[in-house]
């Protein structure tokens, strides 16, 4: 069953299955077709995310375990509604519930899970061979020992661990003896010589590490999934699941840290199909594609989760025209000349180097077999030195996530990833290297048997080059790059091209109609649990592209009232994060203040945005980082914020802009919201969006939306406003009731007219008119016989071209009539029907005898609009 829209949940200790069944009839007003939830599976039992799976072969008890998910499956089944779940088979949490690694520390190699995880038993200078880095103690393990904080306890099983402050490792059976009897520090290391893991201060992680994890994330371990054995081990639970017809589907989390995506999405859909007697499952895959990068056919996917929307639509929303002077604003101030490219290679070279060692190890251990075969000798008179820096440079400037197992037989072949990062490389290169660098790219390239395949040691390098370019790749541009380079802070986030602050509009309908005849089954997301900034902060950011000079006054004057609170540290915080700040603020500024806020509320919002100001502050890694927090410079960074904000005329300065910019920013929020309602894809709703999203970064978007309070005063299923109350939402829009009774109205006009939408062409309309740039029209036009063409118009860039009704007494985010002088949207290759009815507000538009369709009869009541020819 393919989804017609999904509502994305996140699951956890505060939203369980009991809760999602009490909201069932909820979702059903809503007008979903799927539940599309966040992991079930057993995680960490302090998890908030469920990504930090322990046991994927049982459902999670905090959630409501199996049972519980199988009657909340019924309770959707009886309102029509199915489910989707997320699966991580990348890597799971590595914490003492996890039995499988548990077994492994207590056994080593000679465990039956040994083979489960990507582990390297050879050892090297800093890991005994047989042995498991464990980097995990907060001092260093000689200050441990000479205090003698080591202990032994045992489990209600009478299974004996090592203890440390709270922290349990599985002894060996045969030292439970030696280390009870343990009383002085050479005793300790006799116990810890013998043991199967290499107990160590954690900043070994770093550059010893010899098992492979997520990014850099020494609590998740990843697991071998390419392996037969224990491919059946990760999915059993999930293949009975579908068989039963409990899920419909999945999401893959981090598709591109396995070894071979491809591979697993194939084996995944056969399995699937297997267990279910021929039933296809709906698969989509967590992929971040980059520089015009295309999601390859042959993984046999249904598509992505839809990062690549959200950078699509995003840009869509953005004024190119504001480009050069928000450019302006950000190098004239901050003083950085960089563009994002820069900041991203930068931040890759830093990450390697502080973060990443262990997994740069790794790929010069597979390119070591490979010098060590060449026939010619060349590598080896390279030398390894002279290779790390080539694997160094060319990860840095690699374009895109990673390259793949199978690329020499791809219908479209690396070489223009090559190209691109090989000439990248070079500029951070002697010349050197530049021979052995053309060996590396070579290397990654070629095929080593008659086949055309890449085996043995090509294959192996191959894999860790690309286990370590993908990590770095989303450490990089999503996290440091993203938050070191502020020119629009609504164009920094997950999946989007922060180099590119716009998208013209006939990029974005060829665009779309390539995803409806190659991906019309793909996820549409506009917010996810990832997302830096709520869909609604960056709809209201991305006004600021339209009066980029506005914009740069307003900046101005704050710094310079701004400038007193510095006086106990002068550069806390610096100018960069000031502007980031500033941006911050009123993105997130919350719609529903049209006046000073109380104390309370406004003492809320602050330790909202202090939490994002110390995260934004670790990932940027300059002045303070997660490895290495400097103390001081947040405190004066949180002081900073606390007088700026117990400063009235500030906080007044920031309601009057808010209070400028807001309509527009609604408009564009419900322009967001059509867009990914009608383009061709399968659209998710994330939870916390049915109202205005003024979400930050985790976890302030991930906190739990009761979905029955949320709907409590929402229309009888199917039933929409009519023109008047449309009119009347308008007027109100602050409260979020507009948004919420849109994507109602939208969900269940999908339903109605699912032919066009699911799997119908998208043909892009053209408009004539002085106001044509700031219309978004085109058709869904399902297969012959199966129903009308459905008319999509929707509004963007209104701010200054058209004029946003914005008064004290009535703050409008719709356009006015008169404004639209004369424009029209050209129907007359879809049909000549005389007339034209509104599905969203039942008005009916006369058509021109040339097959014309005026604006303002389109967008009176609202700035989107769904037609049908009558």
């Amino acid at each position: 069953m393919i989804p017609l829209a999904t509502l994305r949940i996140q699951f956890n200790a505060d939203y369980t299955f009991a809760d999602a069944m009490r909201d069932v009839p909820a979702f059903a007003t809503l007008g979903i077709s799927h539940l599309y939830a966040s992991p079930v599976w057993t995680a960490s039992p302090e998890s908030t995310h469920g990504y930090d799976v322990v046991d994927p072969c049982t459902v999670s008890e905090t959630l409501g375990g199996e049972a519980g998910l199988r009657h909340l499956r019924d309770s959707l089944k009886a309102h029509g509604i199915g489910l989707i779940v997320d699966i991580v088979p990348n890597h799971m949490g590595n914490g003492h519930r996890n039995r499988w690694w548990q077994d492994v520390l207590r056994r080593g190699q000679q465990s039956a899970y040994a083979p489960y995880f990507d582990i390297d038993w050879d050892g090297n200078a800093d890991v005994p061979a047989g042995k498991v880095l464990l980097p995990v103690l907060p001092e260093p393990l000689a200050d441990i020992l000479s205090q003698r904080k080591l202990s032994v306890v045992r489990d209600a099983r009478g299974n004996a661990s090592l203890a440390y402050d709270g922290a349990r490792w599985p002894l060996a059976p045969e030292t439970v003896a030696l280390a009870e009897a343990a009383r002085t520090e050479q005793d300790w290391r006799r116990v810890l010589a013998r043991q199967h893991f290499h107990l160590t201060h954690w900043p070994l992680a770093r550059d010893a590490l010899n098992w492979r994890r997520f990014f850099d994330i020494t609590s998740l371990v990843a697991v071998r999934v390419e392996r037969p054995e224990v491919f059946d081990a990760v999915h059993g639970l999930l293949l009975r699941l579908f068989a039963d017809g409990v899920i419909d589907g999945v999401r893959i989390d981090h598709v591109d840290g396995l070894s071979d995506p491809g591979a697993y999405c194939r084996r995944l859909r056969t399995a699937l199909r297997e267990a279910a007697d021929g039933r296809e499952p709906w698969i989509v895959v967590e992929k971040i594609l980059m520089d015009s990068e295309r999601l390859d056919t042959r993984w046999e996917t249904d598509g992505t989760t839809g990062y690549d929307f959200m950078n699509d639509v995003g840009a869509l929303l953005h004024h190119g025209d504001g480009t050069t002077e928000l450019c302006a604003l950000w190098r004239n101030t901050t003083g950085d000349t960089q563009n994002f490219g820069a900041h991203v290679r930068d931040a890759r070279l830093q990450l390697i180097d502080e973060r990443f060692g262990s997994e740069m190890n790794r790929v010069i251990k597979a390119l070591t077999s490979l010098i060590d075969a060449d026939p010619t000798g060349r590598a080896r008179d390279a030398g390894i030195a002279c290779f790390r820096r080539c694997t160094i440079a060319l990860a840095a400037s690699f374009p895109v996530y990673r390259c793949y197992p199978d690329w020499p037989n791809a219908a479209e072949a690396p070489n223009n990833v090559l190209t691109t990062a090989m000439s990248g490389a070079k500029r951070l290169l002697h010349p050197l290297d530049h021979a052995a660098l053309a060996l590396l790219v070579m290397w990654l390239t070629s095929a080593d048997s008659d086949a055309g395949e890449p085996s043995g040691p090509h294959r192996d390098l191959r894999i860790r080059f690309a286990q370590i370019t993908a990590p770095l790749a989303a450490k990089a541009v999503e996290d440091t790059a993203g938050y070191r380079w502020g020119r629009l802070l609504s164009r920094n986030d997950v999946g989007s091209n922060a180099a590119h602050l716009s998208m013209p509009l006939a990029d974005f309908h060829a665009i779309n109609a390539y995803r409806a005849s190659h991906w019309p089954r793909a996820m549409l997301s506009t917010a996810t649990h990832d997302h830096k900034r709520g869909e609604d902060v960056r709809a209201r950011l991305a006004v600021l592209s339209e009066i980029p000079h506005g914009w740069a006054q307003t900046v101005s004057a704050w710094r310079a009232e701004n400038d007193r609170f510095r006086a106990a540290a002068p550069d806390a915080p610096d100018v960069a994060h000031e502007l980031m700040l500033y941006q911050t603020l009123v993105g997130a500024w919350p719609c529903a203040w049209h006046s000073v806020p109380t104390t309370a509320a406004l003492r809320a919002f602050v330790e909202r945005i202090a939490q994002w100001q110390r995260k934004a502050m670790r990932e940027s890694g300059i002045r303070t980082s997660w490895l290495a927090p400097d103390a001081e410079y947040e405190a004066a960074c949180d002081a900073f914020l606390e007088r700026v904000m117990g400063t009235t005329s500030f906080v007044d300065s920031i309601q009057t802009f808010s209070d400028a910019i807001g309509p527009a920013g609604a408009l564009n929020g419900l322009t967001q919201l059509f867009l990914r309602m009608t383009c061709p894809g399968v659209p998710d709703t994330y939870q916390a969006s049915l109202r205005w999203d003024q979400t930050l970064v985790d976890p302030d978007n991930r906190r739990a939306v009761h979905f029955s309070a949320e709907m409590a005063d929402a229309s009888t299923p199917g039933a929409l406003p009519d023109d008047q109350q449309w009119h009347s939402l308008m007027d109100r829009w602050r409260d979020g009731d507009v948004k919420r009774s849109l994507l109602c109205a939208l969900l269940h006009r999908r339903k109605q007219f699912a032919p066009a939408f699911m799997l119908g062409d998208y043909v892009a309309l053209t408009t004539h008119g002085p106001c044509a740039a700031q219309v978004v029209a085109f058709a869904r036009v399902p297969a012959p016989g199966e129903g009308s063409p459905v008319v999509c118009v929707a509004t963007r860039h209104a701010t200054r071209q058209l004029g946003v009704l914005s008064t004290a007494a009535s703050p409008v985010p719709r356009v006015r009539v008169q404004d639209w002088q004369d424009t029209v949207v050209d129907v007359s290759v879809l049909s000549r029907a005389p007339r034209w009815r509104g599905l969203i507000d039942g008005v009916r538009v006369p058509a021109t005898a040339s097959g014309m369709l005026p604006l303002a009869d389109i967008l009176a009541a609202l700035p989107v609009a769904l037609l049908t020819p009558e």
